[in-house]
């Protein structure tokens, strides 16, 4: 085994408390169940505190034809290869891997422990296939997945908020502190779940304009939008175009709102 250094380096901090795993692993499983899912991905699976009593209880969702563990330290994909309790052992950073090893059969259940440093990075990608991906069970520093549950007005909500909202419901499911994990971190963590909305809240069809609009109205997020969009002209012409009060901050537009103003920045 790496040493430990090397360990905390890539961010891996083991999960300990068995009553948290089961936790996870039994919403998981259930999920599955209620969605048919034929797939279940893991990211990072690291020792096995979730992936053993995924692979316990796996029974209970029949659908599940394919178990997919996906691990970028290559003592835990020796390791996890030498057992053969999954169907699959994807070695590589989970962002570079490509699709067809980790996103078929449809539907994908994915419950993973995610690692903090690429949390955000991995829910971005996985939350574009909600046409595969009926729910996720992820763990989050607490921080962020605040931040993907948030609602409007609270600081919190951001750019990052919208953008998961739009096509995704999140819950929190448990709160996690330093001691469940070895060794402890620094933060708390937080467990919730997304679950995909029967239809997006605002239809985007073009998700690079959609994503760079967010981000303009919240680069400068304690200003008003009239301001904070100056020196990005085709945005304010956008607000100017959609009747919104440009007095507004970005936290402060609700979902009618930036339905307009998604529109007209489509505008030709």
């Amino acid at each position: 085994m790496p040493a430990q250094g090397k360990r905390r380096a890539l961010g891996q901090h083991f999960l300990k408390d068995r009553s948290i795993c089961k936790l996870i692993a039994e919403t998981g499983i259930q999920l599955a169940r209620e969605h048919a899912c034929r797939t279940l991905l893991e990211i990072g699976p690291g020792k096995g505190a979730i992936t053993d009593p995924l692979v316990t209880l796996r029974p209970e969702a029949p659908s599940i034809e394919r178990f997919v563990l996906a691990e970028r330290d290559r003592d835990f994909v020796s390791a996890w290869r030498s057992r053969a309790v999954t169907e699959a052992v994807e070695e590589g950073d989970f962002l570079e891997l490509p699709e067809e090893r980790w996103l078929a059969p449809p539907p994908v259940a994915v419950v993973s422990n995610l690692p903090y440093s690429a949390g955000t990075a991995i829910v971005a990608r996985l939350a574009r296939h909600p046409e595969t991906i009926p729910f996720m069970v992820l763990m989050f520093q607490a921080e962020v997945a605040q931040r993907l549950r948030a609602e409007r007005g609270t600081k919190d909500w951001g750019s990052l908020s919208i953008w998961i909202q739009n096509r995704w419901d999140v819950r929190k499911l448990c709160l996690v502190p330093p001691e469940a994990f070895s060794p402890p971190p620094q933060v708390k963590s937080e467990v919730i779940v997304l679950t995909r909305r029967s239809a997006p809240r605002i239809a985007v069809s073009d998700e690079a304009v959609w994503e760079k609009l967010l981000k303009a109205c919240f680069a400068h997020r304690r200003k008003m939008l009239r301001a904070s969009l100056r020196s990005a002209q085709p945005y304010l012409r956008a607000l100017q175009a959609s009747g919104i009060d440009p007095t507004k901050r970005a936290e402060a537009l609700d979902w009618e709102e930036w339905a307009r103003l998604y529109s007209e920045t489509e505008a030709p």
